[in-house]
């Protein structure tokens, strides 16, 4: 039976990691740093007509350039960053910069579907590994007692991306073609290179083995976790990855307007992500993903019936975006949470997988709406995404709200 009764659990400080001089600068480096991943990460959805049509492949074949980037964080997250763990936090971010940037201006000038899916996929294992990284190095630099606030303004650069980032790109990839968007890319990241370098301090960094990631990888509980994660955070992505094909044939939406509507959906996850934050800090992280993941199921089914009208699409579309980033705050407490409890020793190899764990969920859900649209038809994808976020909201249920 679900647990009852009991209190919320008490917020946990990441006090067991070692502090340093705080730098502002240094978080604001690893901001914009977390912009270009985002934008990197979602820009293809926005554009997927146009990739399609530029490689002569279905858009089911296009989304797979979605799906390969969220492989590439499944592999990067916990297995690469173990052979760079020795050195120092700063220089593991500058080679993770480098590396990312390689592969975006391959993206940029490549004409062969095939050598893009390989480019996206490295760029996506420096995805993984930069969040890694980014979370401890930010937790280090963070002011005293602020560590959850230097937190959530790194990992806004995400947020930024959708609201801004994400928009400009696809109206840019409209009107110029799609590698423009990547040869943007490589230029955002060029600046944040140079910021982690001129102003990120050093930040030391602990070993970790690979006996520490089978180990997280065993624990029960953990992959209580893990399993919540990938499902809540895929979800949106069985409708979000072919968000432009349903506004487009079921909405009857031009493709010019697509752009403002990806900027509305990121204007709503902003709130949403605020939200999420706020209501997590006042009910714990096991009621608030009760409650956000109960709204997933029952927001994500309806877009299958308010496709069909533009107004109601657009609302859908806004509680999409709300419920989808509101639970990003409970899944990163009940994360911290269950690794200070069940990974003592090998936290940081915990943390690691469950970045994973994200993009597990988002490889999964993109892989399986390219499946259901291409032979059920795109208007079966909400169905689906309710679907996919059903386990996490089952698992969430018998979760004890103490842990």
């Amino acid at each position: 039976m679900p647990a009852q009764n009991q209190p919320p659990e008490t917020p946990v400080s990441p006090t067991s990691i070692h502090k340093q001089k705080p730098s502002p600068q240094g978080i604001l480096a690893l901001a914009l740093s977390a912009f270009c991943m985002g934008v990197t990460e979602f820009i293809v959805a926005g554009i997927l007509p146009d990739v399609a049509e530029y490689f002569m492949v279905s858009q089911p074949v296009a989304g797979w350039l979605v799906t390969i980037y969220a492989v590439g964080v499944v592999v990067g997250a916990p297995i690469l960053t173990i052979p760079i763990s020795r050195l120092d936090r700063k220089y593991q971010l500058m080679l993770n910069l480098g590396v990312f940037l390689l592969a975006n201006l391959i993206v940029a000038v490549s004409e062969s579907f095939y050598l893009t899916l390989v480019a996206r996929f490295i760029a996506g294992c420096m995805h993984g590994v930069f969040f890694v990284i980014a979370t401890i190095a930010a937790v280090k630099i963070a002011k005293a007692g602020k560590e959850n606030t230097a937190l959530a303004l790194m990992v806004s650069g995400l947020t930024i991306a959708l609201v801004t980032g994400i928009p400009l790109g696809t109206f840019v990839g409209q009107q110029f073609g799609f590698q423009a968007i990547f040869w943007l890319i490589v230029g955002l990241t060029s600046i944040a290179l140079l910021s982690v370098l001129l102003i990120m301090p050093r930040v030391s960094s602990q070993r970790t083995h690979i006996q520490g990631l089978f180990l997280a990888l065993k624990a029960p509980k953990l992959l209580r976790a893990y399993i919540i994660t990938a499902c809540t955070c895929g979800a949106s992505f069985v409708i979000y990855t072919y968000i432009a094909e349903l506004l487009l044939s079921l909405s009857n939406f031009d493709r010019a307007s697509i752009a403002s509507i990806l900027l509305l959906y990121g204007g709503s996850a902003v709130v949403g992500n605020l939200l999420g934050g706020k209501i997590t800090d006042a009910k714990g992280s096991v009621l608030s993903l009760r409650l956000m993941l109960g709204a997933q199921v029952v927001i994500y089914a309806l877009m299958a019936f308010n496709a069909y009208s533009q107004v109601l699409v657009l609302i859908n579309l806004c509680l999409m975006g709300m419920v989808a980033f509101a639970s990003i705050s409970p899944l990163k407490s009940l994360a911290i949470l269950s690794s200070h409890k069940y990974a003592k020793g090998f936290e940081d190899s915990a943390i690691s997988v469950n970045e994973g764990a994200f993009n597990v969920g988002i490889a999964s859900a993109s892989a399986l709406g390219g499946v259901v649209f291409a032979h059920l038809g795109i208007g079966w994808n909400p169905i689906f995404a309710a679907l996919f976020a059903l386990p996490a909201l089952i698992l969430a249920l018998y979760t004890p709200r103490s842990l």
